[in-house]
């Protein structure tokens, strides 16, 4: 099941250890405080065809539990070093995470499937506990899967498919794939064909016309107050996550069949006039065997920010909070609204725009779980924070957060 490649004793299990990898920067406003050196071995190899690394703590610092960490988008298996592990590690997990057997761009092959992702998951899940068996000479006492974006997905799936594996998550911004919902597929064009109009771009739009498109904007679930960075998504993500997205998910949309042009970057038309609501049954066709059910019989954490530029809070965090509420597995689920959250904190360093880290919430709620899981601590209840320290009493978090003057600039 498991392929070694390279297995090796390490003075250092963090970052401060291993190095930051280029993958794993862009997910965070800044990198968490490393309080001490984590003494261990990292597993690094094949599993089910993905990528993956595994990191066991020292005997003497391992603290008995596991943690899987579920990757967003098609970024590497080390993605999650800074968000996750750093924080995970010191806290003496074992911890281990793969690329999902997709990354980089390997979806534009309508061949390939989101659906593949959970059958990985439960292999590097098995076989993570298997070494952790092995090597500290016990199985682990508690087993526990966290992840952000389509790893907030991931997360929410192996919840609802295999809760035998796990003893809970916290997921960040999952997608939402429902073939009846605003999934990504009807928000992304809408944003992609209306934004360039919004902003006159062509210099001869009128005002009825940019207003008609900041409304679209809007409905599609932007929030007003996030339109200053509405800029950095169009350009970093709303562009190829269509393409991305639509070549996997619409294959027989032609223009979805062309390889990707950065003159979209300026002329969006191109992709930009796909039809989603002609298109919704051919698309729910390929989104139903990765739909999510809402099923839940193991706690799970939600955090989502109400700014979030790719996955609007309103179709992707409050509809699976709906469906999990209507499917009558509310009891295990709780449903964090981050006042002025967005979608990827990396992009706070360069612009903050009235926004704030999401990470420290995220890191919080890590910690609610085990209180909840191992203590029978109820977490805080569902609803919208504004800030940390009403969200948690604990002063001790690894995540960097930042003042309320500070995100004004």
């Amino acid at each position: 099941m498991g392929e070694p490649t390279n297995i090796e004793e390490l003075k250092d299990l963090t970052t401060n250890g291993i190095g930051k990898d280029p993958d794993a920067e862009p997910l965070v406003y800044d990198n968490p405080k490393i309080t001490k050196a984590v003494p261990g071995w990292q597993w690094r190899g094949m599993i089910e065809k993905a990528n993956a690394v595994i990191r066991l703590p020292h005997r003497d610092v391992w603290n008995g539990k596991l943690l899987i960490g579920a990757t967003p988008a098609v970024r590497n298996e080390f993605s999650l070093d800074l968000l996750l592990s750093d924080i995970a590690i010191q806290h003496g997990y074992a911890y281990a995470a793969s690329d999902k057997a997709t990354p980089m761009l390997i979806l534009r092959d309508p061949a390939r499937s989101m659906a593949e992702w959970p059958q990985v998951y439960v292999k590097l899940t098995e076989f993570a506990a298997d070494l952790v068996t092995e090597t500290c000479g016990e199985r682990p006492n508690k087993t526990y899967i966290s992840g952000v974006s389509n790893g907030g997905y991931l997360t929410r799936i192996m919840l609802e498919r295999y809760p035998l594996l796990y003893d809970g998550g916290v997921e960040w911004e999952g997608v939402f794939w429902d073939p009846e919902s605003r999934h990504l597929m009807t928000t992304l064009p809408v944003w992609v064909k209306a934004y360039p109009v919004y902003c006159n771009w062509r210099g001869d739009r009128t005002e009825k016309e940019r207003s008609q498109a900041y409304e679209k904007l809007v409905d599609a679930g932007l929030n007003p107050g996030s339109a200053s960075v509405w800029d950095q998504y169009f350009m970093l993500y709303w562009l190829v996550s269509l393409w991305l997205y639509g070549r996997n998910l619409d294959p027989t949309w032609a223009p979805f069949q062309a390889e990707w042009s950065n003159d979209w970057l300026t002329d969006p038309d191109p992709i930009a006039n796909y039809p989603w609501s002609e298109r919704r049954d051919i698309v729910g066709e390929r989104i139903q065997p990765i739909a999510n059910t809402g099923q839940l019989t193991k706690p799970l954490l939600s955090v989502a920010g109400n700014y979030d530029c790719l996955t609007p809070y309103r179709y992707h965090a409050d509809a699976y909070a709906k469906l999990v509420n209507a499917t009558g597995s509310g009891q295990h689920h709780r449903m964090y609204e981050i006042n002025r959250g967005n979608h990827v904190d990396g992009l706070l360093r360069s612009k903050l725009a009235g926004q704030q880290p999401v990470q420290p919430f995220y890191e919080a709620a890590l910690y609610a779980l085990e209180d909840w899981v191992e203590r029978g601590i109820l977490p805080p209840k569902s609803g919208l924070y504004d800030d940390i320290n009403e969200f948690t009493k604990r002063r001790d978090l690894l995540s960097r957060t930042i003042s309320g003057a500070k995100m004004d600039l």
